[in-house]
């Protein structure tokens, strides 16, 4: 993969990058990618019937007070937001912790939640202008081999978030933040949860930001903190539990470094000076 020519300009710390025909080929792919791994999450966004895997679970009419395993059944359920109202089976796990029944509901939370769609381009594209093609190419594939981690762990462990009443009852009022966490809602099932897509991809845009701190100051660190608070938003507007915020901060941070690696291949020691001073 050739290197990148750097051109000059008016400001030194805004370096501009001749992209070569064959990187604009690279550009278009991982671009693609990217846009094919997001179809994959919603392809697998469902609770899977028992037939998925019959032998894996067996069916318990009287299941246990606090299951982990979920009675859902997005066919005769009357309330698909209310799983436990209903005696099938599926094979969705729900990760709820004691301090997950603790965390408030925050409707307004919804605009950076949604923001993100927005967001995650227009990372890829700051680090191909304002950076380097590399690193273009470390963010790109890091979304791309990270969402094939998470479909695996959706393909093979499908959790579900429980949307409690009390914040049912807040989107069902309407508002401003209610109508927001209703197109949230409508268009994100309460599955995939397993890593946090959202955490992890969130997290592989913040550390391409971070690389171009020194680049674009402002922009890289009004970029991170508006980020930043996709985090609480997972678990704040009922799409995801702590569990799932402690594992895509995992994926997000083991699929970047392991492609900068394989990338941009850093070096982990500095070099030795030939020439070093006499006495040192």
């Amino acid at each position: 993969m050739s290197a990148v020519v750097e051109v000059e300009t008016d400001s030194p710390r805004v370096p501009r990058w001749k992209i070569t025909p064959r990187q604009w080929v690279f550009v278009v792919l991982v671009l693609l990618g990217v846009a094919f791994v997001f179809w994959t999450y919603e392809a697998l966004n469902f609770a899977p019937s028992s037939s998925r895997w019959p032998t894996f679970w067996p069916y318990d009419p009287n299941p246990p007070a606090h299951p982990l395993q979920q009675p859902y059944d997005p066919i005769t359920d009357p309330a698909p937001l209310n799983s436990t109202a209903n005696p099938g089976l599926t094979h969705t796990f729900v990760l709820r912790s004691w301090l997950d029944a603790k965390i408030p509901f925050v409707p307004l939370l919804a605009i950076p939640y949604l923001s993100f769609l927005a967001l995650t381009p227009i990372i890829l594209v700051l680090n191909l202008w304002m950076s380097s093609f590399r690193r273009f190419l470390t963010a790109g594939l890091a979304l791309i081999v990270s969402q094939l981690v998470l479909d695996v762990g959706y393909l093979l462990f499908q959790t579900e978030v429980l949307r409690d009443t009390a914040a049912q009852e807040v989107v069902a009022q309407g508002g401003f933040g209610g109508t927001l966490v209703k197109m949230v809602w409508g268009n994100d099932a309460p599955f995939n949860g397993y890593p946090s897509g959202h955490v992890t991809w969130t997290t592989i845009g913040i550390l391409g930001l971070w690389r171009l701190r020194k680049v674009i100051p402002k922009t890289a660190w009004i970029l991170m903190a508006w980020m930043a608070l996709v985090y609480p938003a997972t678990v704040m507007l009922r799409q995801h539990y702590l569990m799932d915020v402690y594992a895509g901060l995992f994926v997000g941070f083991s699929c970047y470094w392991a492609c900068m690696f394989l990338v941009e291949r850093p070096r982990l020691v500095p070099k030795v000076d030939p020439h070093p001073w006499p006495g040192t």
